[in-house]
């Protein structure tokens, strides 16, 4: 053969494989290079998110809080249910099995469902709370024991403190009763408890994750000490049930959106995280075509609407979403977007 002639066919073999390799490349499902010509709207492939679920920690009841021992007014009824709740919620960040709602969106929702927490929250109003938050499950739960005794040798004396000159020793005990409620069939997934100790002898602690040592408060720094116990005792039994939540369906959040800009193939929307939306979802977009209304009220009764198409969330901030066309064509600012998986 001519030599001359094999850099020829050497250069038309390298040639052939790279247009093999893109052929390939454009053909294959899941390759980078997939449709890249792919028109927006016309099945595109759902992006899988794997997700941890989401809870809300509620306040805790106290109105059943053993009163054996002396109990302080600064952590009574509120200033306990209150900081228990945080303390918790806190310590559930840390642990990083589930995500967590903010405590100010749970107040802001409850004072706007007039859903207030002035009595004991059964499972069905804490399911009803859930669905609201777009959240996965609900930690309802009791403060049964809050208080620090002062006893001396041979016996306890209550508050008389220093009674006949015995020794004295400071008890703080804390006892927490929880549920976790699911969102969606409002079973409760578990009951978890915790109790926490503490006397003189303890070192440092925190009361209510504010962090307090030996030169505080005596009683201050052994009920933080106590709570801080019960409080890790809960969040292990919690993150144990973990798998159980994960095999139930996740929760949709209720709230709409509103299609807010339109650019390319990218939708952006009015709602994101503080509502319950998250990266993965789908949302169907709709447009509103008559608003029915009672005539003595003039509130709207029920829409009419008619179908647009399908986004899925790909970013999630605080307050708005950003999704990519899955189905359907021809989306307008002021489109109404409802989660549908």
């Amino acid at each position: 053969m001519n030599n001359s002639v094999l850099p020829i066919a050497k250069l038309s073999i390298a040639k052939l494989s790279i247009a093999l390799t893109l052929l390939t490349a454009f053909c294959v499902p899941g390759s980078v290079y997939a449709n890249p010509l792919q028109t927006p709207g016309v099945g595109v492939e759902q992006i899988k998110v794997k997700e941890s679920r989401r809870i809300a920690v509620l306040d805790f009841d106290y109105a059943n809080v053993s009163k054996t021992g002396v109990s302080y007014g600064l952590y009574s009824n509120n200033g306990a249910s209150k900081g228990i709740s945080n303390l918790l919620t806190n310590s559930l960040v840390k642990d990083g099995t589930y995500v967590l709602v903010e405590r100010s969106k749970i107040d802001a929702i409850l004072a706007e469902q007039n859903l207030g927490q002035s009595g004991r929250i059964e499972p069905t109003t804490a399911a009803q709370i859930g669905r609201i938050l777009g959240v996965d499950a609900v930690l309802i739960g009791s403060i049964t024991q809050f208080h620090v005794e002062e006893q001396a040798k041979g016996g306890s004396i209550g508050g008389f403190f220093g009674l006949g000159g015995k020794q004295k020793k400071q008890l703080a005990t804390v006892q927490l009763s929880t549920r976790l409620v699911s969102t969606a069939t409002g079973e409760i997934l578990t009951a978890a408890e915790g109790t926490g100790q503490a006397d003189k002898s303890e070192g440092q602690g925190s009361i209510f994750g504010v962090g307090v040592d030996s030169d505080s408060d005596s009683s201050e720094r052994l009920l933080g000490v106590a709570s801080s116990q019960a409080v890790d005792k809960i969040v292990a039994q919690l993150a144990a049930v973990a798998p159980k939540l994960s095999t139930m369906p996740a929760t949709l959040p209720v709230q709409e959106m509103v299609v807010a800009d339109i650019t390319g193939n990218q939708i952006t929307l009015n709602k994101g995280g503080v509502h319950g939306f998250r990266p993965g979802m789908v949302v169907s977009v709709e447009r509103v075509i008559k608003d029915i209304k009672d005539p003595t009220t003039g509130k709207v009764l029920r829409r009419q609407t008619q179908s647009v198409g399908r986004i899925q969330l790909t970013e999630v901030d605080a307050q708005s979403s950003v999704g990519k066309i899955l189905t359907g064509t021809g989306f307008k600012v002021g489109d109404v977007a409802k989660a549908v998986q």
